[in-house]
């Protein structure tokens, strides 16, 4: 069995599994106690030895189940944190080289010279030609992405952030805002979602009060080995 499996399967059912422990604990304090009362009542030195067994065997088994419970302890609440820690393998980016199309030599034609004519006024404005809008690149992954607000646009006041944070072995994700290009410093929106969203309402961020300029969004999905994707960025503008 994984370490992956492992742990998913202490996350999910921690609570039974210290239910189970601390019976075991109590079980083996009963022994414990019955042996001794036992041990104290008799008179004959056979049945004291056997409830010294007993209660030795009662002793070996309270520790061991001590120790387990130590070692849920730890696997619950320092192999799966809050936090995340730095990636294993940073991703590398792809470049593409675009090669120029090779433009095979054109047979010249000769220009026939046409004798200009007046046009002829039509009483209507020359139509413009509209400008093609180009739409914004998708996120490079779809599981981890911020649908709204968009690439560089206007934002003020109160700020309703929508998008997807749903990854493989889910743990939690966050929303960090960062003031400026390059910020050398991120600041959590809120506390950690642990319940995964699909395009939908990610988080809702007061923007009320902060400087005009730019600010980047960050999103990031941790898994429960505390590993993530590369975490999703956006350029929006503040303005109040």
């Amino acid at each position: 069995m994984s370490l992956l499996r492992i742990l998913s399967f202490i996350h999910a059912y921690v609570v039974w599994l210290y239910a189970i422990g601390i019976l075991a604990v109590l079980l083996s304090l009963r022994a414990i106690r019955e042996a001794r009362k036992k041990s104290a009542e008799t008179i004959f030195s056979l049945e004291r030895e056997f409830a010294g067994r007993r209660e030795e065997k009662a002793r070996i088994a309270l520790i061991v189940t001590l120790g387990l419970l130590a070692l849920l302890t730890y696997l619950e609440f320092s192999i799966v944190p809050d936090q995340p820690l730095p990636p294993i393998q940073e991703p590398t980016a792809t470049s593409f080289v675009i090669e120029a199309p090779t433009v095979a030599p054109v047979t010249p034609t000769p220009t026939v010279t046409r004798i200009p004519t007046r046009p002829r006024p039509t009483g209507k404005p020359p139509t413009e030609t509209p400008t093609p809008t180009v739409a914004p690149l998708p996120c490079p992954n779809p599981s981890v992405c911020i649908t709204h607000p968009a690439a560089n646009q206007v934002i003020s006041g109160t700020v309703t952030i929508w998008g997807t944070a749903n990854i493989e072995a889910f743990q939690f994700y966050k929303l960090e805002y960062g003031l400026g290009e390059n910020p050398e410093q991120w600041h959590s929106v809120s506390d950690v979602h642990r319940t995964p969203v699909v395009d939908d309402v990610l988080d809702v961020w007061d923007a009320t009060g902060f400087p005009d300029g730019v600010i980047r969004l960050r999103l990031t999905a941790v898994d429960i080995t505390s590993n993530y994707p590369p975490p999703h960025q956006i350029r929006v503008i503040l303005q109040q």
